[in-house]
Protein backbone atom coordinates (compact mmCIF):
# COMPACT_ATOMS: atom_id res chain seq x y z
CA UNK A 1 0.00 0.00 0.00
CA UNK A 2 1.06 3.44 -0.39
CA UNK A 3 -0.53 6.97 -1.02
CA UNK A 4 -1.57 6.07 -4.16
CA UNK A 5 -4.26 3.79 -3.28
CA UNK A 6 -5.80 7.21 -1.53
CA UNK A 7 -7.23 8.49 -5.26
CA UNK A 8 -8.20 4.70 -6.47
CA UNK A 9 -12.24 5.66 -5.17
CA UNK A 10 -11.68 8.89 -8.12
CA UNK A 11 -8.96 6.94 -10.77
CA UNK A 12 -8.76 4.63 -12.94
CA UNK A 13 -5.06 3.17 -13.49
CA UNK A 14 -4.79 5.33 -16.73
CA UNK A 15 -5.75 8.59 -15.08
CA UNK A 16 -9.72 8.80 -16.71
CA UNK A 17 -12.57 8.57 -14.24
CA UNK A 18 -13.81 5.30 -13.51
CA UNK A 19 -17.81 4.87 -14.67
CA UNK A 20 -17.93 1.35 -13.90
CA UNK A 21 -20.77 0.57 -11.49
CA UNK A 22 -19.97 -2.62 -10.26
CA UNK A 23 -15.59 -3.44 -9.91
CA UNK A 24 -14.47 -6.04 -7.79
CA UNK A 25 -10.96 -4.70 -6.31
CA UNK A 26 -10.43 -7.87 -3.95
CA UNK A 27 -11.52 -11.07 -3.04
CA UNK A 28 -9.42 -13.26 -0.22
CA UNK A 29 -9.94 -15.66 2.81
CA UNK A 30 -9.20 -15.12 6.09
CA UNK A 31 -8.31 -17.69 8.50
CA UNK A 32 -9.29 -17.67 12.23
CA UNK A 33 -6.44 -19.22 14.77
CA UNK A 34 -8.23 -18.85 17.70
CA UNK A 35 -11.23 -20.66 16.84
CA UNK A 36 -12.33 -22.77 13.84
CA UNK A 37 -13.59 -20.10 11.21
CA UNK A 38 -13.07 -19.45 7.21
CA UNK A 39 -14.34 -16.14 5.72
CA UNK A 40 -14.74 -15.28 2.19
CA UNK A 41 -14.86 -10.86 1.74
CA UNK A 42 -14.90 -8.97 -1.03
CA UNK A 43 -14.34 -5.49 -1.60
CA UNK A 44 -16.49 -3.76 -4.61
CA UNK A 45 -15.71 -0.06 -6.29
CA UNK A 46 -19.24 1.53 -7.76
CA UNK A 47 -19.46 4.89 -9.30
CA UNK A 48 -19.86 6.90 -5.69
CA UNK A 49 -19.45 4.43 -3.35
CA UNK A 50 -17.41 1.69 -1.95
CA UNK A 51 -19.02 -2.09 -0.66
CA UNK A 52 -17.42 -4.32 1.24
CA UNK A 53 -19.15 -8.04 1.49
CA UNK A 54 -18.42 -11.10 3.17
CA UNK A 55 -19.06 -14.36 4.56
CA UNK A 56 -18.43 -16.10 7.73
CA UNK A 57 -18.44 -19.77 8.36
CA UNK A 58 -17.65 -20.68 12.12
CA UNK A 59 -17.71 -22.87 15.52
CA UNK A 60 -18.45 -20.47 18.16
CA UNK A 61 -19.77 -21.21 21.72
CA UNK A 62 -20.14 -24.80 20.59
CA UNK A 63 -22.28 -24.13 17.62
CA UNK A 64 -22.27 -24.10 14.26
CA UNK A 65 -22.18 -20.14 12.75
CA UNK A 66 -22.91 -18.79 9.37
CA UNK A 67 -22.30 -14.84 8.72
CA UNK A 68 -23.35 -13.09 6.00
CA UNK A 69 -22.84 -9.38 5.86
CA UNK A 70 -23.27 -6.03 3.34
CA UNK A 71 -21.51 -2.80 3.98
CA UNK A 72 -21.81 0.19 2.12
CA UNK A 73 -19.82 3.35 2.06
CA UNK A 74 -19.66 6.99 0.44
CA UNK A 75 -16.41 7.19 -2.14
CA UNK A 76 -14.68 8.68 0.82
CA UNK A 77 -15.20 5.83 3.20
CA UNK A 78 -17.80 6.80 5.38
CA UNK A 79 -20.53 3.84 6.13
CA UNK A 80 -24.21 4.46 4.74
CA UNK A 81 -25.33 0.93 5.47
CA UNK A 82 -24.74 -2.52 7.34
CA UNK A 83 -26.85 -5.82 6.65
CA UNK A 84 -26.05 -8.83 8.60
CA UNK A 85 -27.70 -11.83 8.31
CA UNK A 86 -26.98 -14.85 11.05
CA UNK A 87 -27.49 -17.47 11.89
CA UNK A 88 -25.67 -20.05 15.07
CA UNK A 89 -27.06 -23.72 16.04
CA UNK A 90 -31.32 -23.31 15.40
CA UNK A 91 -31.57 -19.53 15.78
CA UNK A 92 -31.25 -16.98 12.92
CA UNK A 93 -30.93 -12.93 13.06
CA UNK A 94 -30.70 -9.81 10.92
CA UNK A 95 -29.82 -6.80 11.32
CA UNK A 96 -30.03 -3.73 8.91
CA UNK A 97 -28.64 -0.30 10.03
CA UNK A 98 -28.54 3.26 8.36
CA UNK A 99 -26.80 6.20 8.45
CA UNK A 100 -28.30 9.25 7.21
CA UNK A 101 -26.78 12.19 5.55
CA UNK A 102 -26.63 13.98 9.06
CA UNK A 103 -24.70 11.68 10.42
CA UNK A 104 -27.81 9.79 12.35
CA UNK A 105 -28.07 5.90 12.50
CA UNK A 106 -31.31 3.84 12.41
CA UNK A 107 -32.36 0.88 13.08
CA UNK A 108 -35.41 1.29 10.99
CA UNK A 109 -38.05 3.43 12.46
CA UNK A 110 -35.71 3.69 15.67
CA UNK A 111 -33.23 6.63 15.83
CA UNK A 112 -29.78 5.18 17.72
CA UNK A 113 -29.14 8.55 19.42
CA UNK A 114 -25.94 7.34 21.21
CA UNK A 115 -24.15 7.09 18.23
CA UNK A 116 -24.89 10.31 16.43
CA UNK A 117 -22.00 11.51 14.83
CA UNK A 118 -19.98 8.25 14.43
CA UNK A 119 -18.50 7.24 10.70
CA UNK A 120 -17.55 4.09 11.22
CA UNK A 121 -18.81 0.32 11.99
CA UNK A 122 -16.93 -2.44 13.93
CA UNK A 123 -18.33 -5.99 13.12
CA UNK A 124 -16.89 -8.36 15.66
CA UNK A 125 -16.19 -10.94 13.83
CA UNK A 126 -14.38 -9.90 10.92
CA UNK A 127 -11.42 -8.26 10.22
CA UNK A 128 -12.42 -6.75 7.31
CA UNK A 129 -13.99 -3.38 8.75
CA UNK A 130 -10.66 -2.17 9.95
CA UNK A 131 -10.14 -1.09 6.66
CA UNK A 132 -12.86 1.47 6.50
CA UNK A 133 -11.17 3.72 9.23
CA UNK A 134 -7.92 3.05 7.44
CA UNK A 135 -9.21 4.13 4.32
CA UNK A 136 -11.00 6.99 5.62
CA UNK A 137 -8.45 8.71 7.96
CA UNK A 138 -5.77 8.30 5.18
CA UNK A 139 -2.61 8.64 7.93
CA UNK A 140 1.09 8.60 7.01
CA UNK A 141 3.17 6.84 8.65
CA UNK A 142 3.86 8.01 12.42
CA UNK A 143 0.24 9.57 12.51
CA UNK A 144 -2.51 8.78 14.65
CA UNK A 145 -6.42 9.11 14.81
CA UNK A 146 -8.83 8.27 17.16
CA UNK A 147 -12.22 7.84 16.79
CA UNK A 148 -15.31 5.74 18.24
CA UNK A 149 -17.21 3.18 16.10
CA UNK A 150 -20.37 1.59 16.11
CA UNK A 151 -19.11 -1.46 17.47
CA UNK A 152 -21.64 -4.95 16.86
CA UNK A 153 -21.13 -8.01 18.84
CA UNK A 154 -21.75 -11.62 17.40
CA UNK A 155 -22.97 -13.75 18.62
CA UNK A 156 -25.77 -11.54 20.35
CA UNK A 157 -25.76 -8.40 17.25
CA UNK A 158 -25.71 -6.21 20.31
CA UNK A 159 -24.71 -3.07 19.57
CA UNK A 160 -21.92 -0.27 21.26
CA UNK A 161 -19.91 2.46 20.87
CA UNK A 162 -16.34 1.70 20.92
CA UNK A 163 -13.75 3.92 21.06
CA UNK A 164 -10.53 3.20 18.82
CA UNK A 165 -7.22 4.39 17.69
CA UNK A 166 -5.29 4.09 14.50
CA UNK A 167 -1.71 4.69 14.10
CA UNK A 168 0.47 3.79 10.83
CA UNK A 169 3.49 2.28 11.98
CA UNK A 170 4.63 2.11 7.96
CA UNK A 171 4.08 1.38 4.45
CA UNK A 172 1.99 -1.33 4.97
CA UNK A 173 0.97 -1.45 9.00
CA UNK A 174 -1.36 -0.55 11.82
CA UNK A 175 -1.76 -0.41 15.71
CA UNK A 176 -5.42 -0.71 16.45
CA UNK A 177 -5.99 0.09 20.16
CA UNK A 178 -9.47 -0.24 21.45
CA UNK A 179 -11.03 1.31 25.54
CA UNK A 180 -7.78 3.37 25.55
CA UNK A 181 -4.84 0.90 24.90
CA UNK A 182 -6.76 -1.92 26.82
CA UNK A 183 -6.81 -3.71 23.55
CA UNK A 184 -3.96 -3.78 21.11
CA UNK A 185 -2.56 -5.39 18.18
CA UNK A 186 -0.82 -5.03 15.10
CA UNK A 187 -2.79 -5.01 11.67
CA UNK A 188 -0.74 -5.55 7.93
CA UNK A 189 -2.57 -4.50 5.08
CA UNK A 190 -2.61 -4.96 1.41
CA UNK A 191 -2.74 -2.02 -1.58
CA UNK A 192 -6.33 -1.55 -0.89
CA UNK A 193 -6.09 -0.99 2.52
CA UNK A 194 -7.60 -4.87 3.25
CA UNK A 195 -6.50 -6.38 6.49
CA UNK A 196 -3.92 -9.09 5.72
CA UNK A 197 -2.77 -9.99 9.17
CA UNK A 198 -4.43 -9.06 12.29
CA UNK A 199 -2.03 -10.21 15.51
CA UNK A 200 -2.36 -14.02 15.83
CA UNK A 201 -5.90 -13.89 15.81
CA UNK A 202 -6.89 -13.84 11.68
CA UNK A 203 -4.51 -14.07 8.61
CA UNK A 204 -4.80 -14.22 5.06
CA UNK A 205 -5.19 -17.81 3.64
CA UNK A 206 -2.73 -18.08 0.71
Amino acid sequence: MNDNMHVEEEMKPNGLLNTNSDQLLQSLLWNRHDLPSLEHGRLYRHHHRFTLTGMVVASLEGRPLHCSYEVETTRSWQTRKVKIKLSIGTEVQSLHLERDDDGRWWDGDTELTAFAGVTDIDLGITPSTNSLPIRRLKLRPGESASMTAVWIQFPSLTIAPLPQQYTRTGEYTYRYESNDGAYQADLEVDEHGLVTKYADVWSRAR
